[in-house]
């Protein structure tokens, strides 16, 4: 099984001119079974903005899933009557209708959690909704199911960078993730990769941050770093890639990689 993680493209902000079809094409080289984009579509949640994200989502191939990030919400100055009352309304109106998503095929259950609100500024938050989905969807599977959730903000600390944004309630939505047999936490925000083993409360999860996918919006240590996760899991064993972009090759290569096994649970 192979799956593509891709986050914070923020169309309005992209770094080089064909880094968007040059990501494109290396995910269809690596025939991913499903991809997950993890928020942060936009800059500023503008039309055209939207418009751009509408066009690259359409060139991927299917299927995937897609899930808000806090710039996809209306921006406070903007309109502050939109940002409370109707966050996402234009997000829903020209990208997708629906927040949550989910992909359920033979052997791979993937679920997408909206923690983009209105009343936050750039922080998201869970909610108990959330946690009972979780452990719904996820209890409904077949035994050996690849069992993988997708949220914009992190959920956990991670010993990597201490300073994540995590979202509120977090805490609660990982360990009814743990509870339910999850594999792989994916999230973004934070436009750095990382990759880390989390223990909690006696299951491990390996935990995917994304970097920025096509945006100039990068952060130290990764500084000019456009990056994606591949993440490939084998008969008990998994296996994250973090492919970042060389603009003058206009290819994707490894940056790092880690491997993990699951042969004690």
């Amino acid at each position: 099984m192979r799956l593509a993680h891709v986050s914070d493209p923020h169309f309005g902000r992209i770094a080089f001119p064909h880094v968007q079809e040059d990501l494109i094409e290396d995910i269809r080289v690596h025939g991913c079974d499903a991809i997950l984009i993890t928020g942060d579509l936009t800059q500023r949640a503008r039309r055209g903005e939207f418009k751009a994200a509408r066009e690259f989502l359409k060139a991927l191939p299917q299927p995937y899933i897609v899930v808000p990030g806090n710039h996809d919400v209306h921006a406070w100055w903007h309109r502050p009557d939109l940002r409370m009352l109707a966050p996402l309304r234009r997000y829903k109106r020209q990208l997708a209708r629906q927040l949550e998503q989910s992909i359920t095929v033979q052997g791979l259950a993937v679920l997408g959690l909206n923690t983009a609100f209105g009343f936050t500024v750039k922080g998201g938050r869970c909610t108990a909704e959330q946690v009972k989905r979780v452990q719904s969807f996820f209890s409904e599977q077949p035994p050996n199911t690849f069992k993988v959730l997708a949220v914009h903000h992190p959920l956990a600390a991670l010993k990597a960078s201490e300073k994540l944004d995590l979202a509120r309630g977090g805490d609660k939505l990982f360990a009814a993730a743990a509870e339910a047999g999850v594999t792989v936490v994916c999230a973004g925000h934070g436009h750095c990769a990382y990759v880390e083993v989390c223990t909690e409360g006696g299951n491990e999860l390996v935990v995917s941050i994304a970097g920025t996918a096509t945006s100039d919006r990068w952060r130290a240590p990764q500084k000019e770093m456009n990056s994606w996760n591949l993440i490939e899991t084998g008969d008990r064993n998994l296996e994250v890639q973090i492919r970042a972009y060389d603009r003058h090759t206009r290819t994707f290569s490894v940056y790092r990689q880690a491997m993990h096994s699951f042969a004690g649970q």
